[in-house]
């Protein structure tokens, strides 16, 4: 599909030798989708437009909402965004053509990670855990266990990994319901108040060892962390492209030994028929002003111009990976 972008790039970045800023070139106005307002997502829109910026003052990243990666890839693929952010997993669907998509998807390109290790917590009661025995999602299996399970928006990531994942563990919903369990679909917010108010035994979602979410559960109900067996951390590196985490003892206070598990990761990808200009622009601003990216918020303190050009599981746009040095593959 034809991208729809007439625009001009007010910078061109010759390779090996510098900057060329050509008087009377148009300014680049770059449209990056996100996620819903306020969140970690529009953070990162934020430090890739202050990167541009500082390269290029004349040029803005405007940050886009939206129901998040999914969405992000079929606009993509429209000409609506020029920049998208995914999680890894998220395009790895898309090219498998599996649910939400109808068809393969093909052409998306990395342009950077932004950030990796956020693991999965399979948070539940400390007091359901020791009445059913439970210290893995694999002794969800046994059956004959009523969990009332609370996971995040049905379609997105976070809830599709979790329930591959226990699908893994011989664990389906339907059994969970035979048992007398329950599943409830709530976006984050409205899970962790499900989780609080004691309407669920577990909640589970991807997010960064600290956040205030698990924070505020804890402190109204005893927890712990279920630990993801081996097989399944690798099962999901496989498929979904998720990496193995481990949430060490102590990362919480009621942590008391290291839980193994699976994290999400996320990228700026772009169509492969994008703009090479604005691919260019955006590549030399990240490869040259990481520490904008980073300084947006404590989880993107990692971020450096070797992380972004360092994901594993989706081809580069070679115009990017030419600008870290990197292979395109």
């Amino acid at each position: 599909m034809e991208n729809k972008m007439p625009r001009k790039i007010s910078l061109f970045i010759a390779l090996g030798v510098g900057l060329l800023i050509p008087q009377g070139a148009s300014a680049a106005n770059i449209t990056l989708c996100g996620a819903s307002p306020g969140g970690l997502w529009s953070l990162i829109g934020a430090g890739v437009d202050a990167a541009v910026r500082e390269l290029d003052p004349s040029s803005t990243v405007t940050y886009q909402t939206s129901s998040g990666g999914f969405a992000n890839i079929a606009q993509l693929k429209a000409g609506s965004c020029d920049i998208g952010i995914v999680h890894a997993g998220e395009a790895l669907i898309a090219k498998k053509g599996d649910a939400p998509f109808d068809a393969p998807v093909e052409g998306i390109e990395a342009l950077a990670l932004v950030y990796d290790k956020a693991p999965m917590h399979f948070l539940v009661t400390k007091a359901f855990a020791d009445e059913y025995k439970l210290s893995s999602i694999g002794d969800l299996a046994k059956g004959d266990i009523p969990l009332n399970l609370v996971s995040n928006r049905r379609g997105i990531l976070p809830a599709i990994l979790l329930e591959k994942s226990l699908n893994q563990v011989d664990v389906e919903y339907d059994n969970i319901e035979v048992d007398g369990g329950s599943i409830q679909y709530e976006g984050s917010s409205g899970a962790a108040e499900i989780m609080q108010n004691g309407r669920a035994d577990m909640w589970v979602n991807a997010t960064f060892i600290g956040t205030s979410a698990v924070k505020t559960i804890a402190d109204s109900r005893d927890v712990t962390l279920l630990s993801v067996p081996d097989d399944v951390v690798q099962y999901m590196i496989d498929n979904y492209g998720s990496q193995a985490v481990t949430v060490p003892a102590g990362g919480y206070p009621w942590v008391e030994e290291d839980v193994k598990t699976f994290g999400a990761r996320a990228a700026l990808v772009v169509s492969a028929d994008a703009d090479p200009e604005m691919v260019t622009l955006v590549a030399t601003a990240i490869n040259k002003h990481a520490d904008k990216v980073a300084e947006v918020h404590k989880a993107m303190s990692s971020f450096t111009p070797e992380f972004a050009a360092s994901l594993d599981v989706l081809p580069y746009n070679p115009v990017a990976a030419k600008i870290y040095g990197i292979s395109a593959e």
